[in-house]
């Protein structure tokens, strides 16, 4: 149980005066004792699951601090199961960021005021909420970089577009620096299931995809695996990316990696190309567009479907492509197992049809 001091410490409302004071839990000696007896108790997740279900009813500035020590819990030991609270204050507080903002719009442009005091006075969530948006931006990063399932709750369509509007329409704003990361998160793939078919030679195969957020990256990794995998039979005996590429592609941030870009080896088309087994003109309107997400290449029974042409357009692109958002996502793409003739065949009929 929770000292009850500090739970209503949290759920009062935070003064002018305290707010951008990022150290004020800890001034509460109440929080202190809270957090080591947790830690000491081997009751951190425990206690982070018990507070996290209180945050609905605290004072926004205040939850976003807490927000903080749950975020680390979920680092420290690999668990979300305080991630539904925390994900629902940010569906909170980023809707009252969001109206804050389009209340400020001027001529159609948003602009930050010179006196947030005048905004306080007309409504003093929206800059509680506005000045622990970061903290709580972070903290969100923990969960939504482990568990895709909370993932889904940013896809709705309310706040879906607020956090697009927050992330592309707002000047920046040191609040704002960590909302691009969670806009990221909305378009991240988890073990999206993938079928790749290679009409030259009439094969095939199953594979997945996950933590990806761009078709770059994906055909990045895709063609990586085809080389070590599969390269004899697919023709590429060389994979033509540098270490550093490979290194960034897979997590790690390399420093002489950033003016470096790759051409892909394939012209990766969706399932409309496989309507014909050579380059036609007609499958450049059948390009798998690198910035798109993961999830938007054109699924059948469940699988997204990828077409491999020998000929046509081999597309280069960036480095920053390649670029993975937080340390705990694990982007990759796996060769589950190659088609039998028989699959394949049926893959191709089914596109045909």
């Amino acid at each position: 149980m929770v000292n009850k001091r500090l739970i209503d410490f949290l759920c009062e409302e935070t003064a002018w005066e305290d707010l951008g004071n990022e150290k004020l839990l800890h001034e509460l000696p109440e929080f202190g004792r809270e957090v080591g007896a947790a830690i000491n108790g081997g009751r951190l997740i425990e206690c982070t699951v018990e507070l996290s279900g209180m945050l609905e009813n605290m004072d926004l500035y205040k939850a976003s601090l807490l927000s903080n020590f749950i975020g680390f819990a979920c680092e420290k030991e690999g668990d979300t199961s305080a991630g539904r609270g925390i994900i629902k204050l940010f569906s909170r507080s980023c809707a009252k960021v969001y109206e804050m903002f389009k209340s400020l719009e001027e001529d159609g442009e948003c602009r930050l005021p010179d006196d947030m005091r005048a905004v306080y006075e007309e409504n003093k969530d929206w800059v509680r909420a506005y000045l622990g948006f970061n903290i709580l931006c972070v903290s969100a990063m923990a969960f939504l970089t482990r568990d895709a399932s909370l993932r889904e709750l940013l896809l709705e369509d309310e706040i879906s577009n607020q956090i697009q509007y927050l992330t592309e329409e707002t000047p920046e704003s040191p609040y704002f620096k960590s909302i691009g990361y969670v806009d990221r998160m909305r378009s991240t793939c988890s073990k999206q299931k993938l079928v790749v078919l290679f009409p030259a030679k009439k094969t095939g195969f199953f594979a997945v995809a996950n933590d990806l957020s761009n078709c770059f990256h994906l055909l990045f990794l895709l063609e990586e695996q085809i080389c070590k995998r599969l390269g004899a039979e697919y023709g590429m005996d060389k994979f033509h990316a540098s270490d550093s590429l490979i290194r960034l592609a897979h997590g790690d941030y390399p420093d002489d990696c950033w003016d470096e870009s790759y051409n892909t080896y394939f012209m990766e088309c969706n399932y409309s190309a496989a309507r014909h087994e050579k380059f036609h003109q007609e499958n450049l309107m059948s390009l798998i567009w690198g910035e798109m997400p993961p999830e938007d290449i054109p699924a059948i029974d469940g699988r997204g479907v990828i077409v491999l042409l020998e000929t046509g357009l081999h597309r280069g692109f960036s480095a920053s492509f390649l670029a993975v958002p937080h340390e705990a996502l694990n982007p990759y793409v796996e060769i589950e197992r190659e088609l039998t003739a028989e699959e394949y065949d049926g893959w191709i009929k089914r596109i045909r049809e």
